[in-house]
């Protein structure tokens, strides 16, 4: 049932998660992004409410009344789907981040980075509540949302410029961000598009047919990826779900494969042993190459292996314990005192100790 309130923190293991190689989303079972920072997994959060439901930020999409909430992957590769079943009807959320080779990219205009939610009607009526707050630099950054009418909402970040598209009108709510609301009919639908950009000029998304054709695009572009395993044993879908999630833990850029796209979640709820795993272990990443080369993904572990010969011989003769995605120092490790943590286990930490 959806009804999650501020006060209620789900499951660690009732989110699911969305990417594209470069970052992640969160996505609770009642369509709340909680978790994404941009443009790297171990950038500043964007959402954080996975960290501090007060503070930390979402972007919630759902109908406002109660429903029967059922979640599922699109066969075969990492795009989210909620179905919400009201009294009066059934709508859809569809979430990702686009995902297609460089020759179809070079076919149309794309952002640096984008996410993308589309809400369709499948049956009946429903009403759908949208609430965008983004709380950038985990929660710290100052938020100013600027109406820029058909160009979108802007928010500016120290890193970039982000920008949320869609047709919906929205209203500044209570709590600093934004919210709307839209009725729907069966076979009506809406989109929205988040981009990112840390270069000038920004791309502005277009929605309509442009988004369905992203959704096609990488909806083929994981089925072609998921297709090139080569294992044929028992459980052969299970075994492929599973390299799925793995896919999304490589930083496409350079090859590098952390351990989470998250920190300070906790061994044990309200414990202190709160880690970020933002980074790449050399063991672990290893261990997950291996796996992947095992299951045919030849090309994922080269990727690895190039990127690991090239970090290792940025501190050579020394050999961390880690690295960022770049094979570059992680920092130091501090505590954000101003976050409660996920149920309330603290510290809360960014950067790892083990560097060291």
């Amino acid at each position: 049932m959806t009804g999650e309130t501020i006060n209620v923190t789900p499951k660690i293991q009732d989110y699911a998660v969305i990417g594209d190689g470069r970052s992640a989303a969160l996505v609770s079972r009642d369509g709340s992004i909680d978790w994404l920072c941009w443009p790297r997994f171990d950038s500043p959060s964007l959402f954080g409410r996975l960290l501090d439901r007060c503070i930390g930020g979402s972007w919630h999409i759902a109908p406002p009344e109660p429903a029967r909430t059922e979640r599922r992957y699109i066969d075969g590769t990492n795009v989210l789907q909620t179905r919400f079943q009201t009294a009066a009807g059934v709508v859809v959320l569809t979430d990702f981040m686009p995902a297609a080779s460089e020759e179809q990219k070079g076919r149309m205009l794309w952002p640096e980075h984008e996410l993308v939610r589309q809400v369709e009607c499948e049956q009946g009526e429903a009403e759908v509540q949208i609430h965008f707050d983004p709380r950038p630099d985990y929660g710290r950054g100052h938020v100013r949302i600027r109406d820029a009418g058909a160009l979108g909402l802007h928010l500016e970040i120290e890193s970039g410029l982000i920008t949320l598209h869609s047709y919906v009108r929205f209203a500044p709510s209570a709590d600093g961000g934004v919210a709307a609301r839209a009725r729907l009919k069966a076979g009506e639908a809406l989109a929205l598009s988040l981009a990112f950009a840390a270069e000038r000029p920004a791309v502005l998304p277009p929605l309509g047919e442009v988004l369905r054709q992203k959704l096609d695009l990488t909806v083929e572009w994981w089925r072609r990826w998921a297709a090139r395993a080569t294992y044929s044993g028992p459980f052969r879908d299970e075994v492929v779900r599973s390299a799925l999630a793995l896919k999304l833990m490589t930083y496409a850029p350079s090859g590098a494969i952390i351990a989470a796209p998250t920190t300070s979640l906790p061994e044990r709820p309200g414990g202190d042993l709160n880690w970020d795993y933002r980074f790449c272990w050399l063991r672990d990443a290893a261990f997950t190459a291996r796996a992947l080369f095992g299951l045919g993904y030849r090309e994922d572990a080269e990727a690895f292996i190039s990127w690991l010969l090239h970090a290792t011989r940025l501190t050579r003769p020394e050999l961390r314990v880690l690295y960022d995605v770049y094979g570059e120092d992680i920092g130091e490790e501090r505590e954000l005192a101003h976050l409660e943590g996920y149920a309330g286990s603290r510290p809360v930490r960014i950067g790892n100790a083990t560097r060291n």
